[in-house]
């Protein structure tokens, strides 16, 4: 064979592991990309939700407007927070899905508990303890995966 036709083959070898390797990191930084965003859009979704919980720890279970809390935190209160909690579970590592099932337990716990009676300001600094506990447990989880060192406080200080 001639130099110019080994030339050309080793020039298109070259264009096609080229192709073949961008192809691969597009791949893995698209995957890296969608877990973050899991992660980071899960953990929005825990301040949302855990407000409608909180407003309804402290709302009057005897008014009539309380029934109503309740039902509209049902059909729409959980609806971004279980649509983030999937994506977790797609994108996400082992880790970081235990930590994230660990939290919607508690969420879900904190929510069941905050509809029985009405919570004076520090009964429900008591009751929110186990789900801000877990919250701190999922962003451990998830700075651990992503390589960023644990900072030196406490996302919520009550927590320690």
């Amino acid at each position: 064979m001639n130099s110019a036709i080994l030339a050309a083959i080793a020039a298109l070898v070259g264009i096609a592991v080229g192709r073949l390797w961008d192809a691969r990191s597009e791949s893995t930084r698209w995957r890296r990309d969608q877990k973050t965003a899991s992660y980071q859009r899960y953990a929005e979704e825990f301040q949302s939700i855990y407000e409608v919980i909180r407003a309804l720890a402290i709302a009057d279970p005897d008014t009539d407007t309380f029934a109503g809390m309740v039902a509209d935190a049902r059909t729409n209160g959980f609806k971004a927070w279980d649509s983030a909690f999937i994506a977790v579970w797609l994108h996400g590592s082992a880790p970081v899905v235990s930590a994230a099932t660990a939290l919607d337990r508690r969420v879900t716990e904190l929510f069941y508990e905050a509809q029985h009676r009405r919570f004076p300001v520090e009964d429900w600094e008591q009751i929110r303890i186990p789900a801000r506990r877990a919250f701190e447990s999922f962003i451990a989880a998830v700075r651990h995966e992503l390589a960023l060192s644990p900072p030196q406080i406490q996302f919520f200080p009550d927590t320690q």
